[in-house]
Order: structure tokens, then sequence, then C-alpha cells
């Protein structure tokens, strides 16, 4: 209908015409859908959060807003942030004399990394953790502002409704009604709302929807499998638009390419779950990069600030958020990578801090005593080096018939367990499983679990 619209348009010959025909259509697309801003919520902030900078109030709003997409309870927190963030805070120098400079906030940017993933499909409900925020805000929002995102969210539905979300018998102020309104409230001050926040929304909706399909063996072929639970899909294909059908072969089949030929082979019940819940993770990973980009294009200097020049400079705070070494019960690929990067942070301390004050010393003609300092090289070597873990895990990854247990073999093939100093260790509590190993992290020992 949009494309018929504008040829219309272009056939006008007056061009006052042609902007008011545009006008209607985008006014007409802007009103298929929208959550109004609830004003309450803006006025009951506290006296001194108020601004009357616009730029300040978008960059105060975007904090909560990527808490409620980037923040869940954990055991030992009710907001704990599941990704790491590089936040730099803009300011425009003003020099009003040798010894009167007046520092003005410009704007902000954020740089997002190591988002949890997993906790999009699977969190440890025993012991009362919960998803990201977001997903019971949107269960406990409003039932006209639930109609309005997509009808399968009425009907007495609520987070128990949708497996990969779970019962949330602690409703609290990360996940009430109250917070729906001010993530509403913080996403119309970024410019989110309209059409774009129906999508997002939407988005949501469909990787809730997904962690409700279910698997069983295909009876014409034991090797394949088949949606058990038909109704679901019938809900996952409303939602998405595409047929049922399309949707059950993508999910359970995968395609394969030789030379020129091109052909589907079944996959079990096990991997087409695997491959569901990757699509969900992979859905929601794109969503909340769209809307840290969205969060800096509100919030940056150079197009956000009333003063900004093509080549002007600015002064800046940064600040680095991000995980501390981890260990739990079981460590798997997300544990890595947070502990990879606290290594790479340890490692450049070393550097620049400790190293540096022993060759100032050293530059300054100060005679100290040689001081020890741990070293966390052959841990770095372990994980980057030409046959280090990562490179091994990469191989692993595209060798055909490719398996945790090989790659974990290959680890202790290649790397030493008993030499000093050594990264990769080995304990007897591995042999109940091929796919455990150990890595001795400058923070202390790791156990990992490949599967």
């Amino acid at each position: 209908v949009f494309n018929v619209l504008k040829l219309k348009v272009k056939e006008e010959e007056d061009e006052t015409v042609k902007e008011a025909d545009l006008a209607v259509i985008e006014v007409t697309k802007s009103e298929e859908f929208d959550i109004e801003a609830p004003a309450e919520v803006i006025d009951d902030e506290p006296e001194e959060m108020k601004q009357t900078n616009l730029i300040v109030q978008k960059v105060l709003d975007s904090n909560p807003l990527l808490e409620a997409f980037g923040n869940a309870k954990t055991q030992s927190n009710d907001n704990s942030s599941r990704f790491s963030k590089h936040v730099k805070l803009q300011f425009d120098v003003q020099n009003n004399g040798p010894a009167n400079k007046e520092y003005n906030i410009a704007g902000s940017t954020c740089k997002t990394f190591l988002l949890e993933k997993s906790r999009v499909v699977s969190h440890n409900k025993k012991a009362n953790e919960r998803t990201f925020h977001i997903f019971y805000q949107l269960m406990e929002a409003p039932e006209e502002d639930k109609a309005k995102v997509w009808k399968g969210l009425l009907g007495g539905k609520d987070s128990s409704s949708f497996k990969y979300i779970g019962s949330s018998p602690n409703v609290d102020c990360y996940t009430n009604e109250s917070a729906w309104k001010n993530t509403i409230a913080a996403l119309h001050t970024i410019g989110i709302h309209g059409k774009p926040l129906q999508t997002m929304l939407q988005a949501l909706c469909i990787v809730m929807q997904l962690g409700n399909i279910c698997f069983e063996k295909n009876p014409a072929d034991p090797e394949g499998s088949i949606v058990e639970n038909l109704p679901e899909l019938d809900a996952l294909s409303d939602l998405i638009g595409t047929g049922a059908d399309d949707i059950a072969v993508c999910l359970t089949s995968k395609t394969l390419t030789a030379v020129t030929d091109t052909y589907k082979v079944p996959l079990t019940v096990a991997a087409a779950k695997a491959t569901c819940d990757a699509f969900a993770k992979q859905i929601y990973a794109t969503m909340f990069d769209w809307l840290v980009e969205r969060v800096n294009e509100a919030t940056c200097a150079t197009k956000n600030y009333m003063f900004a020049e093509p080549e002007k400079t600015y002064r800046h705070v940064a600040i680095l958020d991000l995980f501390g070494f981890e260990c739990h019960v079981k460590n798997n690929f997300e544990q890595l990578l947070i502990n990879h990067a606290n290594e790479r942070l340890q490692n450049c301390f070393n550097e620049n801090v400790i190293e540096s004050v022993f060759l100032e010393y050293e530059a300054e003609g100060i005679t100290i005593d040689q001081i020890e300092s741990e070293d966390n090289t052959s841990v770095l070597k372990f994980l980057e080096g030409k046959i280090g873990l990562l490179p091994l895990l990469n191989e692993e990854c595209i060798r055909p018939g490719g398996s945790d247990a090989g790659f974990v073999n290959k680890l202790f093939a290649n790397h030493s367990t008993v030499r000093a100093g050594s990264a990769l260790i080995f304990q007897k509590s591995y042999n109940l499983s091929n796919v455990r190993f150990g890595i001795r992290h400058f923070a202390g020992i790791v156990d990992y679990d490949a599967d």
C-alpha cells in the first residue's frame, strides 16, 4: 500500500500536492501504533532529576533504559548488569579567561559488549533468578498496552505462560507496571515511538514465543524432528507474519551447499531446540545493539549539541563498567569471555601501572629492590596463541563433525597440564565428563563446561 501511495505522489505535478500527500502518508504510518509516554511518570521525578536541558535528560534516561533491557535478577543482586559498557560523557570547554573555564555537558556515547545472551533462554529458576527485566515489565503492562503490541499477550497470560521467562513471584520496582511506564517514557525521550517501538516490542514477543516451541521425533524419519505443539507454532507464525510451515522447516532442518548442489538435512530434536534457542538469542542481541545505536544517536554531541561543529573536539570522562572475574557452579562460554576480558584488563594494569612505576624510578635514579608481581601472560598465551583455546575452538566449529568433546580433547593434546605455571589444568572430577577443563586464571582456578 505504501508503494502505491508513493507512485500516486510521483504522478502529481504540483509540488504542494506532493508534499501534502507525503505528509498524509507519514502521519498514517505513525498513527498505526503508539504507546503514549505516561506524563505522570515524568511529573513524579525528583526535583533534582528534572532537566530543562533535553540532552542532559536523554543522558539520564539512557542508563535506566539500558538497565531494563540489559539487567536481571541474580542470586546476589536484584538489578545485576548482564552486559558490559564503556561510557563517555562529553563536555564542551568554553574559555572565559586564563583562569575561568566553563565545562558544559554536550552529550554522551556508549559502547556495549559481552551481553549475556544465554540468559534470554535459560536462567536458574530454583535460585529465583530471572531473565532480563523488560520481559517482566511487558507482562505487567496495562492490558491496553499489551493489546497494541500483540493479542497473544492477552487472555490471562502472565510471565509463567512463556517458558523462557518463567514465573516471577517477586514483582519489584524493576519489573512492575511503574517500571514499564518509566521504560516507555525513556524510549519516547530518545525518540523511539510509533512503528519502531511496535517492531521492538514485537521482537520481544517473538523471543518469548520461540521458547514455547517444542519438538519431537519425526515419525517418518527417526533422525529428524517436527514441531510438537502446532498451536504455539501458529501463534508464532501470526506474530512473525511468515507461514507456519516455513518456520517449521527452518527450525527442524539445515541447508548444506556442496559445489553446485544444495540440500536440506533434518535436525534431531536436540539440534532443533538448539537452533530455536540460538534464533531467540540472536534476535534479542540484535535488538539490544539497535537500542544502543538509537541511544547514541539521541545523546551524542555531534548530532544533538546546539554548538556542535564538524571539526569540534570534546573533553570527556570515560567509565568502563565490566563484569569481574566469574566462577559459578557451571561455567560456560559466557564466563570464558568475561574472564578473558578481565585477564586483558589485568595485563593492561600490570604493564601500564606496575611496570611504568619501575621505569619512572629507574629514570630518576632511585634504587629499589626487585618486587615480584604476578604475571598473567601465560594465561593470555593459552587463550590467544596460535594453538590457543580460541583458535582451536574456531577450528572445531568449522570442522565437519566437530564436537564439544573433540574441542576439549584438542586442548589437552596441545597444552600441558603438569608444566609449572601451566594455564590449563586437569582435575580428577573431570573424569566424569569429556567436556570439562580448568583454567588457572589470575583470580583463581575456574572449571569450565564445553557442553
